[in-house]
């Protein structure tokens, strides 16, 4: 699947994130980088990706301090929930044992269409694999890595 590799620092963290990404995903993000760099703003705030058989991660453009593109991969990312959400300001990710119960799908691929001046929606709840609820603020996502059979619409 993946031709290219992007390892990905984002504002207040340490670590790259290093995903795969393929040749479409690639290009549209590539010019979207140069676009940015001109000044444009004519593009998309977030950019949801596949990553493996079954990974996909939602990147958040406003939150991207460096994109560098690669031949070759690190160690990408893994999941213990279904979804994981690193947001500004906190070392570590806020995990769902997600089990499809809550809007996950329509935000995830809503969030894709925003445009990168409109403002990200204020919050979502998801509820967790217990039935519990939790509220998340969509404008605090850096990224998130989701398993791709959450977020895939039916056809």
């Amino acid at each position: 699947m993946a031709t290219h590799y992007l390892w990905i620092t984002f504002y207040g963290r340490e670590t790259a994130l290093q995903v795969p990404i393929g040749q479409a995903d690639y290009e549209v993000l590539f010019e979207d980088l140069k676009a940015l760099a001109a000044g444009s703003t004519d593009l998309k705030a977030l950019y949801l990706f596949t990553i493996s058989d079954k990974l996909s991660v939602l990147i958040a453009l406003r939150e991207v301090q460096t994109v560098r593109f690669a031949a070759k991969s690190g160690s990408e990312p893994s999941l213990a929930g279904g979804v994981a959400f690193y947001l500004r300001g906190r070392n570590a990710p806020l995990v769902f044992d997600y089990t499809g119960k809550g809007p996950l799908d329509d935000m995830f691929h809503g969030l894709a269409t925003t445009q990168y001046d409109e403002v990200v929606p204020g919050c979502v709840m998801l509820t967790d694999g217990s039935g519990e609820p939790a509220f998340l603020r969509l404008d605090e996502i850096q990224y998130a890595i989701v398993h791709t059979e959450l977020i895939q619409r039916p056809s």
